[in-house]
């Protein structure tokens, strides 16, 4: 008789940092969101996309907490969000979104929009957040631009960087 093989036990799988279970969203009788189910992966990154008025932003406002769905769950890094907004802080401090429609605020330089969130949400050294800006701003060809302040500037176009 051969001696039994011990297989090594599995790993739990790690839960989703973001996961929807039939999300619903009616602004009045208009359902923006109809069962939405969704899973993001620990360093996946994905993109919404579809035409207008499908949902797209309402679905990542939603995962913001800036609107509530009326029905289903959200789950950020394995936690429910819960009507408590202030418990769910430190979850969404950790989220990122991009809109289709980039709202700097304009009487600020591109550095100290960078900055802002970095330092007011996550607490982090002004000097560590320039450091990290920066190299975005490099990587966006926005180095040179850095204290530049954004006024009048039609979207797709750098013609209002001054």
């Amino acid at each position: 008789m051969s001696p039994a093989r011990k297989t090594p036990a599995a790993e739990p799988a790690e839960a989703p940092v973001i996961q929807l279970k039939g999300v619903n969203k009616f602004f009045g009788t208009f359902q923006a969101l109809r069962n939405i189910d969704l899973q993001v992966k620990k360093g996946e990154r994905i993109v919404i996309c579809g035409p207008s008025g499908s949902g797209k932003s309402t679905l990542i406002r939603c995962l913001n907490r800036l609107e509530v769905a009326q029905e289903g769950e959200i789950y950020l890094f394995g936690q429910r969000l819960g009507q408590d907004a202030a418990a769910a802080r430190p979850l969404l401090a950790q989220l990122g979104m991009v809109f289709q429609q980039f709202n700097l605020f304009p009487h600020l330089t591109v550095m100290e929009n960078c900055t802002l969130a970095p330092i007011w949400v996550q607490a982090l050294p002004q000097a560590e957040a320039e450091a990290r800006a920066m190299s975005f701003c490099a990587a966006c060809a926005l180095a040179t631009r850095r204290r530049n302040i954004r006024r009048n500037c039609r979207e797709g176009s750098s013609s209002g960087w001054r």
